[in-house]
């Protein structure tokens, strides 16, 4: 892998004003710690505290960011590709956010836009990536739709109604949990790959799999974790989805204490 673990944490020569070289004086482990699944709940907290902290901030930060995702995504085409290939560069900057609230420096907005400085190249490569690892999931998910919901319709033709019900719900149950299956590999690769290019500047491939080497090493909390984004999600989304005004912060925030239980000693 292209790490030196002997190397500062940031390379940032434009951001030195914003974040320190070395976080709280914390050794990088590129080989992530084991830690216990119960961490995942003080993630959340991290960062529900992190958001209170500067929450005008925060709450202009995603509003700005899910503009701009709107109006890439009514862009017919290319809009949702260009979203996709820049989502990292966005995310990396808001790393440097959390950084900087943990070194109890400014949280400026200019922070939302930090990732498309020094690292854009690499985080813009990471998106890319990412992107046809999902087209390629993509795919599979529907060539297996594809093939079993024909044969239910077809079972169901030759033996009536009653059985295309039976075969109906089976292909379903079994298209959710192969996609399920498929993509929670996916967010696992994605899930520390910004912070791994912006704080340690480990190349884009070396970054997803890493991500996914640690998620798989500590997959009771990854899997906590996606429970509670769940049910947080739901949560935020009945009130007119202004809950992600909150939770879009909080979540952004608990993943980079995650990223520091598991990479940072």
């Amino acid at each position: 892998m292209n790490v030196n673990p002997d190397q500062p944490e940031n390379n940032f020569p434009n951001m030195s004003n914003l974040v320190s070289e070395v976080p709280l004086q914390a050794k990088y482990n590129p080989e992530g710690n084991a830690i216990d699944a119960g961490k995942a709940t003080s993630w959340y907290g991290y960062g529900f505290d992190q958001f209170k902290a500067n929450a005008g901030v925060w709450i202009g930060m995603v509003v700005v960011l899910f503009v701009i995702m709107f109006v890439l995504n009514v862009i017919p085409g290319i809009g949702p590709f260009i979203f996709n290939l820049l989502m990292p560069a966005f995310f990396g900057g808001l790393m440097l956010a959390c950084q900087a609230h943990r070194e109890s420096k400014p949280v400026t907005f200019e922070f939302l836009f930090a990732g498309f400085k020094d690292k854009f190249g690499s985080l813009a490569l990471l998106g890319l990536i990412w992107m046809i690892g999902f087209f390629v999931v993509s795919m599979i998910v529907g060539v297996f739709a594809v093939a079993v919901f024909g044969g239910a319709i077809a079972t169901g033709a030759a033996f009536g109604s009653a059985s295309l019900m039976g075969l109906g719900f089976s292909a379903l149950l079994g298209f959710v949990l192969l996609a399920m299956l498929i993509a929670i590999p996916l967010a696992m690769a994605i899930w520390f790959a910004p912070a791994l290019v912006v704080f340690h500047n480990v190349a884009p491939i070396d970054a997803l799999l890493m991500s996914l080497k640690v998620s798989l090493k500590n997959w009771a909390a990854f899997l906590l974790f996606f429970v509670l984004y769940i049910v947080f999600a739901i949560l935020a989304s009945i009130p007119l989805g202004l809950g992600w005004l909150v939770l879009g912060p909080v979540l952004i925030g608990a993943i980079y204490a995650a990223y520091r239980d598991i990479f940072l000693a």
